[in-house]
């Protein structure tokens, strides 16, 4: 439509299905449905596109940070409960700790037992029967051997040699035959001991008669290979004037006879001789001792100086390419004592007060032996020993640690010096108990290790 000032204005009518109205009504509604040109104010100016977008953003993160935080509150426990749950948390961590502690349980006691000092100046008797002081013996026979040039000849005569069983089925009684008895091969081969022996007589066992024995080397009447010969029996000829003797005396070899010899043979000269023979003694002497002291058994002691040994030089034997064979043997006798009875001989010895309480000597090896008479002849022989031992040595209480831990078991551990009191060979002893708040001993005598110490480190009680 055109206005007044000749410019067209544009209205709108809405057209819906209704009836028409009267003109009064008609006139009203143009006036609503036309539309002016509107005066905004600043107020009423758009704003940009970004801005708005920036001001909803911050908008809606107020109202996000605000639902947030009141959701917070609104989540979170009162006070109390906090309390309640940190104090449970507490209270079962300590239950494990207590519990994780309680499975260490247990004690330890450190004992230091009775001991002294003493200086050893005393000869002593001891013998194989003994009830105090008893010997053992054992045995030594090695042999060694070098080979060196033969750069010499000589004309040797040796005599075959070995070791023979002679024995008595005559009478109870002993036997002794005389150097250079007889002894007779079924071939007419005669053999000599060359020292005296003393063959036992015979004894009963088991209801039977068993033949005294005793063994003894033998050597060859003459010289010459002949004499080599294997185990054979003899008898002795100076017995045929007596049927009977002669028929229950008898020997029988133990070892083959060896080394006669006779003719011109090829050896090592004699300065070579006498290096070889002195390197073999020296080997043989180290043999002997490493190899005894590994027979010896913990509970016996063997003193250096109690090994009883005598060396032999066995003719030399001629080896193909000009070589010789140098041989040495060692025979003997080592004499072994039983721990227990030796330190206690040599504690009553320098203790005359000494209890029947029971001791040891951790250094008796220590002492120094030495024979008043060395033994001779065969250690079968020898019934009795005389010996002297010097030094000094300690002796230490022994006491039962089992015995203990069970007499601890459960107790108060105030109750420690009571209960040791029952024990006279401790002389001190510490304590220490886990968890330390404990008061008592375990009832697990498991539980309590009782340990031998040289000396306490804390405030022993004593």
């Amino acid at each position: 439509m055109r206005g007044s000032d000749g410019k067209t204005e544009l209205f709108f009518c809405a057209h819906f299905p209704f009836s028409i109205p009267s003109t009064n009504q008609m006139a009203k509604n143009i006036l609503h449905d036309i539309m002016t040109k509107e005066h905004r104010t600043i107020r009423e100016v758009p704003l940009p596109r970004g801005r708005k977008h920036i001001d909803a953003v911050e908008e809606d993160s107020v109202l996000y940070e605000r639902e947030e935080i009141e959701l917070q509150e609104e989540s979170s426990p009162l006070p109390w409960r906090k309390v309640l749950l940190w104090g449970a948390v507490v209270f079962f961590a300590l239950i494990l700790v207590v519990a994780f502690i309680a499975s260490f349980s247990g004690a330890t006691v450190s004992v230091l037992a009775r001991s002294e000092s003493i200086t050893v100046h005393h000869e002593f008797t001891a013998s194989k029967d003994g009830a105090k002081l008893r010997f053992q013996t054992l045995p030594i026979n090695e042999t060694a051997e070098v080979v060196i040039p033969a750069d010499t000849s000589k004309k040797v005569l040796e005599k075959s040699k070995g070791t023979i069983v002679i024995y008595n089925n005559f009478s109870d009684k002993p036997q002794r035959l005389i150097r250079n008895t007889r002894f007779e091969t079924p071939a007419g081969l005669i053999y000599r001991i060359d020292s005296s022996v003393t063959v036992p007589g015979r004894t009963l066992k088991d209801g039977k008669k068993v033949p005294g024995s005793i063994e003894a080397t033998v050597f060859a009447d003459s010289p010459g290979a002949e004499y080599n010969i294997p185990l054979s029996d003899f008898t002795i000829p100076g017995f045929k004037s007596d049927p009977a003797r002669f028929s229950t005396f008898y020997a029988r070899s133990k070892t083959p006879m060896t080394g006669g010899f006779e003719g011109i043979q090829h050896i090592p000269s004699e300065s070579a001789l006498v290096t070889a023979r002195a390197s073999l003694q020296k080997t043989l002497a180290d043999k002997v001792t490493a190899k005894t002291s590994t027979f010896v058994l913990p509970e016996f002691i063997l003193f250096p100086s109690a090994l009883v040994t005598r060396s032999s030089s066995l003719a030399p034997e001629e080896r193909e390419g000009g070589l010789s064979a140098v041989r040495e043997k060692m025979t003997g006798t080592a004499y072994l004592f039983k721990r227990e009875d030796l330190a206690r001989a040599v504690a009553s010895a320098s203790l005359p007060t000494l209890s029947n309480l029971p001791i040891e000597m951790p250094d008796l090896g220590s002492l120094r032996f030495a024979f008043k008479e060395v033994p001779v002849g065969e250690s079968a022989e020898v019934k009795s020993i005389r010996f002297t031992l010097d030094g000094s040595a300690k002796v230490v209480w022994l006491f039962d640690g089992e015995k203990l831990r069970d007499a601890l078991a459960g107790k108060p551990k105030g109750e420690l010096l009571k209960t040791l009191s029952s024990f006279p060979t401790v002389e001190k002893a510490e304590l220490v108990i886990r968890p330390f708040w404990s008061r008592t001993f375990p009832n697990n005598p498991k539980k309590i290790t009782v340990e031998e110490v040289h000396e306490l480190s804390g405030n022993p009680a004593q």
